[in-house]
């Protein structure tokens, strides 16, 4: 009878080795897929940012600035509804890149005014 269990311990024994080796093996192989895939996501995620700041750079301020409100608005909501954090920051992320567009054309049009008078002196 201990001759038994012995033998069924080390078949369990050998039985959880193999499927960690197994599992083992499908992460490497789902990460080696990934880590070839990467290069061809980050430039897609780049090629998209690039596109949607061209975009908002084309939008005249007031468009900005009901964008930025809308946003703010929709995730004030959110947030007051009790929604998940995460899409409360997810709704806020179009008003930071509005915002942020908004002030990039306030310091160009500081700098530019800046250097007419440098110029004009």
């Amino acid at each position: 009878m201990a001759a038994t269990s012995r033998t069924t311990e080390s078949a369990n024994g050998s039985t959880v080795a193999e499927s960690a080796q197994d599992a083992a093996e499908l992460v490497r192989a789902t990460a080696e897929k990934a880590a070839a895939k990467l290069p061809d996501v980050a430039s897609t995620a780049q090629d998209a940012a690039r596109d949607t700041q061209r975009r908002l750079d084309a939008m005249p301020n007031q468009a900005l600035l009901v964008g930025t409100s809308f946003s703010i608005g929709a995730a004030a909501g959110l947030f007051i509804g009790g929604s998940n954090r995460l899409l409360v920051v997810l709704a806020l992320a179009p008003a930071a890149a509005m915002a942020l567009t908004m002030m990039n054309r306030g310091e160009t049009e500081a700098a530019e005014s800046r250097s007419t008078r440098t110029s004009r002196s």
